[in-house]
This record gives C-alpha cells, sequence and structure tokens, in this order.
C-alpha cells in the first residue's frame, strides 16, 4: 500500500516521524552512577605508634578508638566500628552488607583474613536473571531489582573473628555505653 505524503497533513507526519524515532531509541544499560559523596573529606597522613583505628565516618573511628583507649581488645573496637557504620552510613556500609578484616596476630606472627563478602540467596539458579519465558533481564532491570541483592556476610565474619581472636580467659571486656544514635541527626 502507497501513502500520498500530499494528501498528509504536516502534523500528522510529524507525529509518525516521533512515534519512529521514539521506537528507535535505547535503554542505558550502563553500570549505574555511584552514590553521591558523603562529606568525608581527605586528611593528612597519621601515625600511631600503639593503636589505630580506620573508618569511613568520624564516629565511627571515634568510637572504636575509645573502645581500644579503654583496653578494650581490636576485635571489639572493629566490632562497635561497624555497628556504629550501620548507624550513621547505612546505605553504604553496616551489617547489611560484606566486607573483608585483616588481622594482624601479633604473638604468632602471622596476618589473617576474614571473608566477609555477600553471598547468592538459597534460592538463586541459572534462570534467576530470567523473565518468564526464559528472556534474560538487561543488566539494567537485573541490577536495580531485589534479585541483585545478595545475603549479607559482615555479621558472619565479625563472629568468626571475634571467636578465633577474642580472649576469653574468663575475662570479659566492659564495653561502654555508645550514645550516638541520641546524639546524632541520624
Amino acid at each position: 500500500m502507497r501513502i500520498n505524503l500530499k494528501n498528509l497533513r504536516p502534523g500528522a507526519i510529524i507525529a509518525a516521524l516521533l512515534v519512529t524515532l521514539t521506537g528507535c531509541a535505547s535503554t542505558d544499560d550502563g553500570p549505574a552512577e555511584p552514590e553521591g559523596p558523603t562529606g568525608v573529606s581527605s586528611a593528612q597522613m597519621r601515625v600511631a605508634s600503639e593503636v589505630m583505628i580506620s573508618a569511613a565516618n568520624s564516629y565511627a573511628a571515634q568510637t572504636g578508638s575509645d573502645i581500644l583507649r579503654a583496653g578494650g581488645a581490636a576485635i571489639d573496637a572493629a566490632i562497635t566500628a561497624q555497628m556504629v557504620l550501620t548507624l550513621v552510613e547505612p546505605q553504604s556500609s553496616g551489617i547489611g552488607g560484606g566486607a573483608y578484616m585483616m588481622h594482624w596476630d601479633a604473638k604468632n606472627k602471622r596476618a589473617l583474613a576474614y571473608d566477609g563478602r555477600e553471598t547468592a540467596p538459597s534460592a538463586a539458579s541459572r534462570e534467576y536473571f530470567h523473565l518468564p519465558g526464559g528472556v534474560p533481564m538487561s543488566r539494567r532491570d537485573a541490577g536495580i531489582s531485589g534479585r541483585s541483592v545478595g545475603v549479607p556476610g559482615i555479621l558472619r565474619m565479625l563472629e568468626e573473628a571475634h571467636h578465633a581472636i577474642a580472649d576469653y580467659n574468663g575475662q570479659r571486656r566492659r564495653m561502654h555505653r555508645i550514645t550516638i544514635a541520641g546524639d546524632t541527626p541520624y
């Protein structure tokens, strides 16, 4: 069937052209934009002679440092700092994700590594990222779907590290009360 363009109104031609061009548009399956900045700024290098803790947030670092200064174990400071990160940066760090942990065993002069990465849920299968009918999801759709969320591994890692590192000679470290939740706008 031939269409005589002389009989069509200019608006109809423009509308048909726009519909055709819209159908040619593609979706962006590229990587999502990174998270916005947290307001943390760079600082000068610091050196410590006895103890030091580093964290993504100053509240977490300060709380861990307080644990160490009070005579607490490094693992207690690390666990406490992680819990504070859960409070102040839940979108970036905390118990809902994964991590690695390195610990220097000074007594045996060796480094210990702990793996707390996320794992796939038990329901995951080869078809986990397929739509009904067997069509694979686009990378973007898979990335923003609930299916892309892994099972958090941080708590298990901290538990394993605590059992391996903590001193169980009948002494329990007394950890001071943390009041950050009431003192901050988070």
